[in-house]
């Protein structure tokens, strides 16, 4: 995974922000680069949010100055980025989305619903351009009508709207009365002496070199990086030398008027004309064979200046073209019919080669689209608790080899000491014929003991050092293991930081969701977002929108009741949408509410006997009706819209958020409105998870999914229909025994059984184990190729001793179980 270490408050330029990463960045500019391409589209859609979030903004307060500062500097950051990587219809468009704003940043527009709209209709077109490329296609759609309405939103008397205009229709040339030389102002540095255009040409490597003088147009659409754009469409056909002014200052955000490249290339003129000529970028250029320099600079023929490329010339001035052209000194660029015709020849010669080009740079923005949303982007703060923690863990890695070599010095130290110990009883023994022999000579007992006590006393004491030794070794590797456990704890609490971002993420979204459907509804919704600064893992956040989204749209269109509905139950025209995301424990809380008229339950009933989920005769509890909403296609709309009566929606919430591991209820009071909770655990990388054994083999339960845990006796479960269940609290729970389940061996006839109930308190089962082991922090690792498709199986995990364990996946073993059941109910009813 790609990590971008950024703080909050950076607002960089993509094309500054992409030189600090690529110091060198003459080695990366290729614009089809798929690193360079991966930055942009994941700064791009950092900018489009931006852009969106502050609009919205401004629809409520109009003369919020900073919400205009940082829409304008969004949209000029999206304009130069997708100029830099040539995404020139992005730029271009985004060029007067920009135009737009800096005319209302010059109080030369009021913000009004007609300016707020036509600003999100061309997001939309932005946000469309940017999906396009990042599947490695280009945008084709006409966009002249949402142009129009940006055009006329732009003053008259607006520099914008004359440069629009002066674009559009581009003036004829004036007739040159200045010598050839003047046509262009001179470069920042001046011309090369007769050694450094030496230099070049050796350094060319027997090749052509050129210098390419362009004249930059100062009204383009990227004045500031046309120096840039020029270099990438060089870079391609051959080496840049040099430039003038220098690589580095073309970085700077300065415009240019000239900007000299000496390039080296297989390539004439007149071929080379196309790569720096380009629209909205450069009016001309003047390339000179490098020899013709040489012989400048000694004395001989001066290079003739070319007319700007991109500015038609007038009649009169043609004949000057053609005579300019036959100079054998200099090649001479201009845009009457003949170069056009030639330009187009050299087009269709190439069409091929440039079609193989952009079938590569499509596939590469496609692999960049793909991972622009793998990019995280962390406070360099946890980047530095990291460092320090990873010090700690060297620190604690060099203490860990000083106790191993004590370790190692005390079983040497034991060697000898063992050795010595074995010598001293040896020579005991040897040694006790002689005793006896000296008691049976008269010696008594007594003296006997006291020199064997002399002679061999010191026995008892050899282990003394070595013990000490062994004590002292001990309590440091104790000490030592606890810090590293604590060391490990906090590092992989910070990993996990770095994997959380805020769900700010996806509630920015909803304001302009929330926006559009009350207007195509014609509502007045206001929408309440709190806790948006709570953090959950990436992995969860990328699958969460949907659902999300799901019970935002249901609580809008049949939770808010219409403005004379409102009216006629005694509540305000504007109704409510609470979405709050909050902490509890190692779970996130998310709660969609709303203050419309609540869940019908005997609709909901109805709709069910309808479509024969329930008898007619069953008494329906609210608890009960509120989870038939979930059933797949359930809908209580009573005509198809463009927003819900199809019957998909809450379904797809549910087996979401399931597939998360999470939970969602729903809970509802006629008249007062409607709330959806949804649990999620914060991450899905590492969990806690109730070991059990069944048989030999060990089994990971999740603990989010773990409802209680008990011990009955074999006589306590009883048959239904041949299908296994027991009683807990006067209520019926289906038992389903794992061993069968999966094919394994275990003993069945003990003194106790071991449950595990999991679900939730609408929906639970009964897993049958052999043992419990006890909670564990597991490690999920998917499994690959035959495994993937186990029923019943979430992963693999590697326990302390190095033995695999399978994470059941209980959302489907819960399927399963009502699977059965389904078939037991059809099988019953045959008979």
């Amino acid at each position: 995974m790609y990590l971008v270490i950024l703080k909050e408050s950076d607002a960089l330029d993509v094309t500054s922000f992409l030189y600090r990463i690529y110091p060198n960045m003459s080695d990366y500019l290729d614009p089809n680069n798929e690193e360079l391409l991966k930055d942009f589209f994941s700064e791009a859609q950092m900018q489009v949010d931006t852009l969106e979030q502050n609009v919205l903004v401004l629809e409520n307060e109009g003369g919020n100055r900073d919400a205009v500062d940082e829409i304008f500097r969004a949209a000029h950051t999206l304009k130069g980025g997708a100029a830099t990587v040539e995404m020139m219809e992005l730029s271009h468009f985004t060029h007067l989305v920009e135009d737009v704003l800096d005319a209302i940043r010059s109080d030369q527009v009021t913000v009004n619903e007609d300016v707020v709209d036509t600003l999100l209709a061309a997001i939309d077109i932005i946000k469309a351009m940017l999906e396009k490329r990042m599947d490695g296609a280009v945008y084709r759609d006409d966009t002249s009508l949402i142009e129009g309405r940006l055009s006329v939103l732009i003053p008259e008397s607006s520099s914008h709207k004359k440069g629009s205009a002066k674009a559009a229709a581009p003036k004829p040339a004036p007739v040159p009365v200045a010598p050839p030389q003047a046509a262009a102002p001179a470069p920042a540095k001046g011309d090369l002496s007769e050694s450094e255009i030496q230099e070049l040409k050796q350094t060319g490597g027997g090749m052509p070199v050129y210098r390419i003088r362009v004249q930059m147009d100062e009204n383009g659409v990227m004045n500031t990086v046309g120096g840039i754009q020029v270099y990438a469409s060089l870079k391609s056909e051959g080496t840049v030398l040099k430039t003038t002014p220098d690589f580095e200052q073309l970085y700077e955000d300065t415009f240019f008027p000239v900007v000299d490249y000496y390039f080296a290339a297989q390539k004439t003129p007149e071929e080379l004309t196309k790569y720096v000529v380009l629209p909205d970028i450069s009016l001309g250029a003047e390339i000179t064979n490098i020899d013709t320099l040489i012989e400048a600079v000694t004395g001989g023929a001066q290079p003739v200046a070319a007319a700007p490329a991109a500015v038609p010339a007038p009649p009169v001035a043609a004949p000057a073209a053609v005579d300019a052209a036959s100079t054998p000194e200099a090649a001479v660029i201009s845009a009457d019919a003949d170069a056009a015709e030639t330009a187009k020849s050299a087009a269709a010669s190439t069409a091929p080669a440039d079609a193989a080009k952009s079938a590569a740079a499509g596939e590469d923005a496609r692999k960049a689209g793909k991972e622009a949303g793998s990019i995280l982007r962390v406070d360099s703060k946890r980047i530095d608790d990291l460092l320090n923690l990873v010090s700690e863990t060297v620190i604690t890695k060099a203490t860990f080899n000083q106790i191993s070599s004590q370790f190692n010095d005390l079983q040497n130290n034991l060697h000898a000491i063992e050795s010595a110990y074995r010598d001293k009883i040896k020579s005991l023994f040897d040694s006790l014929p002689d005793y006896l022999q000296s008691i049976q000579e008269g010696k008594t007992v007594k003296d006997i003991r006291k020199q064997i006590g002399e002679e061999y006393g010191d026995m008892f004491s050899l282990f003394d050092e070595f013990e000490s030794g062994l004590k002292d070794n001990v309590g440091k590797f104790r000490t030592t293991s606890q810090n590293l456990g604590r060391i490990t704890g906090e590092l992989q609490e910070g990993v996990m930081r770095i994997r959380m971002v805020p769900i700010s993420q996806i509630f920015s979204r909803f304001p302009r969701l929330v926006r559009d459907l009350s207007k195509s509804l014609n509502k007045k919704i206001n929408l309440v977002i709190e806790g948006e600064e709570t953090e959950l893992d990436k992995s969860v956040i990328e699958d969460l929108l949907d659902p999300i989204m799901h019970s935002v749209r249901n609580s809008i269109d049949h939770g808010i009741e219409s403005q004379e509905d409102r009216r006629a139950a005694g509540k305000p025209e504007e109704g409510m949408v609470i979405l709050k995301a909050a902490n509890e424990g190692n779970m996130i809380i998310i709660e969609i509410a709303d203050d419309g008229k609540g869940i019908d339950v005997n609709a909901v009933k109805n709709k069910a006997i309808e479509r024969g989920l329930i008898s007619p005769n069953k008494i329906l509890t609210d608890v009960e009706a509120f989870n038939l909403i979930f059933e797949p296609g359930f809908s209580t709309a009573r005509s198809i819209t463009a927003i819900s009566g199809r019957g998909v929606g809450l379904d797809v919430v549910r087996r979401s958020i399931e597939k998360l591991n999470g939970t969602v209820t729903v809970t509802s009071e006629k008249g007062r409105g409607t709330k959806f909770i949804i649990k999620l655990p914060l991450t899905l990388a590492i969990i806690q998870g109730l070991l059990v054994r069944v048989g030999p083999e060990i089994y990971s339960i999740p603990i989010t999914s773990v409802i209680e845990s008990l011990r009955i006796k074999p006589e306590d479960i009883q048959r239904i229909d041949n299908y296994e269940v027991f009683n807990i609290r006067s209520d019926v729970v289906s038992l389903l025994r794992l061993n069968r389940l999966f094919g394994i061996k275990s003993e069945e006839s003990q003194e106790y059984n071991f449950i595990v109930i999991v679900g939730t308190a609408e929906k639970k089962m009964g897993f049958m184990v052999d043992s419990l082991i006890g909670e564990e922090d597991v490690v999920i690792k998917p499994l690959r190729d035959q495994y993937t498709n186990s029923p019943g199986i979430a992963g693999a995990s590697i326990l302390g001793d190095g033995s695999v364990s399978l994470i059941i996946d209980v959302s489907q073993l819960l399927e399963l179980g009502l699977r059965k059941e389904l078939e037991q109910l059809r099988v019953r009813e045959r008979l």
